[in-house]
């Protein structure tokens, strides 16, 4: 894996409006604005948020209390736990497992693509 110097991209503003962005792009209606804070709510909770998956109707986190990478089904209601997949188990940290996987995403979170090296072509 690659190792970035400098810091990392966190600006919450830029990240609400990327997610929404991608949203406009491949979601019907006009509840992107209220996905996306269900998404960051979840983030700023505990569950780091990866990326979203190419559909864009699930959303990659990872929970480091328990280690698991989990693909939730998220809509305008919110996220939902109930119907999550774990991808991963014991996972210390999910740059490894977001460099094998990142073709697969419509859209990485800007931490992961600035930890992993990724090209942002194509990603938004």
């Amino acid at each position: 894996m690659e190792t970035r110097r400098g810091e990392p991209p966190s600006d919450p503003t830029a990240l609400f409006r990327a997610i929404v962005s991608k949203l406009r792009e491949t979601r019907r209606g006009v509840h992107q604005h209220r996905m996306a804070q269900a998404l960051l709510q979840r983030d700023a909770n505990g569950s780091r948020l990866i990326g979203l998956d190419a559909d864009t109707e699930r959303a990659v986190f990872f929970n480091p209390a328990s280690r698991t990478l989990e693909l939730i089904p998220f809509d305008r209601e919110g996220t939902h736990e109930e119907r999550a997949e774990v991808l991963s188990r014991r996972l210390s940290d999910p740059s490894s497992w977001v460099e094998a996987n990142a073709a697969e995403l419509s859209w990485v979170h800007p931490h992961f693509r600035w930890a992993c090296g990724l090209d942002d072509a194509g990603q938004s």
